[in-house]
């Protein structure tokens, strides 16, 4: 235990307790802090540590309210001390991910980056490059803010600064916003860093930072369409030993949900979003739930509330008006889906990011068809499809290819075979079942049988006994070495054993055909083994 009575002992040691996740106990030390240096009359550094318990109550315990009073007391506090470092971190008090509004949260960004310079506070400095970053790329101005981050990760990783929370507090600044642009290039980078950086010389600590990692790899896989992937990462946050804090389990959930609505197990997500409705995070899941029972009037409701409070992020903002205006059109309500449509092409004209355009291309698609337009309409859809394909996001760019199949129908029959067909395959490949029987129903009204889709337990069935050794320990989560040693065969055995089952399975990782072994396992007689 530190001196009760020496409050840089207190503040180092609830340090060190808050990168373990020991919330209570930090905060406790920084309690006795603050009040020895308010007794002490030093109110920049007593403001200083209300805003870390601010921070802490916040983000970490989950009291909103508690975390505000403190962030108040903070502000007080530097009102009376005047000009002082303490206030770049007060602008910086939230966790970027936390902030609904990224305008906002730019603008706190640049006045702490003015503060770091004049004081030469590197960590600050690196804090927030990385919040302004961050506040950029979801604002869709992603050559602006990823030119940000890379330079905070310049400074993270020129080991110019030992803090471990403004490091944890960057590196989730960092990997939120691959999360949000579905940058599945750096993230990888970046997560490899922030494990050699940050996670791997503490021993996995601070642990929410791990489960943030999950998280945010979990967003970009969803994003880029490996769903199996996506789910493992996912349910590794929301284990009950995670470290992930309330937010983060908010958004964890709702992206499982997403991937259970679109598995088809709509009442599971809908039981996944029960205890989270009121949160923004769960808009989009709760609108598909919506639409899936026949309730677009209430999926256009949740999608209204949740725009209206994601305040200047564009990203998100363009993905739920993509799903209102669809909405909008399912409630016979062509001239609020005509608004929706406008607002997002405005959203389009202020960003670079690929997916943006594509959203509007998408919805303007959608308007044109239903206004009998195919020709058009087939256009736009197109464009759609292919801003999608450039930004690899292969869920939606198989949604716009669907949408120019359908508009086909009616005068293009053969056309709108071909491309449903493309979009069955896709949909089947990656692993969403609501797109594989909307292509399907689309299929058979026009006279055609869709494909026979390879099951998950028919491609198991393919597999040798020895494959099917093999696949049971990637279930396991073994190494190749450590398979080689359990079957007493070499390890490049084992790596032309997994390989080909990559192939017979159709996937592209262990992690894939480890959660399709899992997925199957229920339905075989022995786990990872044929019957």
């Amino acid at each position: 235990m530190p001196p009760v009575d020496d409050p840089g002992a207190l503040i180092g040691a609830g340090g060190l307790a808050y990168v373990d996740d020991r919330f209570e106990e930090a905060r406790a030390q920084w309690e006795q802090a603050f009040r020895l240096l308010r007794e002490a009359g030093q109110l920049p550094a007593a403001a200083r540590v209300a805003t870390l318990l601010g921070e802490l109550h916040w983000g970490g315990l989950g009291n909103a309210s508690i975390g505000r009073g403190w962030l108040e007391r903070a502000r007080r506090l530097l009102d009376e001390a005047g000009p002082c470092v303490e206030w770049g971190y007060w602008e910086l008090a939230r966790l970027a991910c936390d902030r609904p509004d990224m305008v906002e949260l730019e603008q706190s960004a640049e006045r702490a980056l003015a503060i770091a310079a004049t004081h030469g506070d590197v960590g600050l400095h690196m804090r927030a490059l990385a919040d302004g970053g961050y506040a950029l790329v979801c604002q869709g101005r992603l050559g602006d803010g990823f030119a940000r981050l890379e330079e905070a990760l310049a400074v993270l990783s020129g080991g110019e600064v030992a803090d471990p929370f403004a490091l944890s507090t960057t590196a989730c600044a960092l990997l939120s916003a691959c999360d949000r642009a579905g940058d599945l290039d750096r993230a990888t980078e970046w997560l490899r860093v922030v494990q050699q950086l940050i996670l791997g010389p503490a021993e996995g600590r601070p642990r929410m930072l791990g489960a943030h990692c999950q998280i945010a790899l979990g967003g970009v896989l969803c994003s880029v369409g490996r769903r199996a992937e996506a789910e493992a990462a996912i349910l590794v946050a929301l284990d009950p030993g995670s470290a992930a804090t309330a937010a983060q389990r908010v958004l964890a959930t709702s992206r499982l949900a997403e991937l259970r609505v679109e598995a088809g197990r709509v009442e599971e997500a809908a039981q996944l979003l029960a205890p989270i409705e009121d949160q923004p995070a769960a808009a989009r899941p709760l609108a598909l739930v919506h639409l899936d029972r026949g309730e677009p009037r209430l999926a256009v409701a949740a999608l209204r509330q949740a725009v209206a409070v994601v305040v200047g992020d564009v990203l998100r903002q363009a993905e739920l008006l993509s799903l209102l205006a669809d909405a909008e059109l399912r409630c016979d309500n062509g001239a609020a889906a005509l608004a929706t449509s406008e607002q997002l092409s405005r959203l389009a004209a202020t960003s670079d990011a690929l997916v943006v355009a594509g959203f509007a291309a998408l919805v303007t698609g959608r308007i044109q068809a239903d206004q009998g337009a195919t020709a058009d309409a087939c256009a736009s859809f197109e464009s759609a499809r292919a801003a999608f394909a450039a930004a690899e996001r292969a869920v939606s760019a198989a949604e716009a290819q669907l949408a120019m199949a359908e508009a086909l129908a009616p005068t293009a029959p053969e056309d709108a075979v071909v491309s449903a067909r493309a979009v069955h395959a896709a949909a089947i490949r990656l692993g969403v079942d609501r797109l594989r029987d909307r292509s399907a129903a689309l299929l058979r009204r026009l006279g055609v049988s869709p494909p026979r889709p390879v099951t998950a337990i028919s491609a198991l069935k393919e597999l040798s006994q020895r494959e099917s050794d093999i696949l049971d320990g990637l279930r396991q989560g073994s190494s190749n070495a450590e398979i080689a040693s359990r079957l007493f065969l070499s390890p490049k055995t084992v790596e032309h054993h997994v390989s080909r089952i990559f192939v017979k399975l159709g996937v592209r990782s262990r992690a894939e055909a480890a959660a399709l072994a899992a997925a199957a396992a229920a339905t075989l007689d022995v786990p990872g083994r044929r019957p």
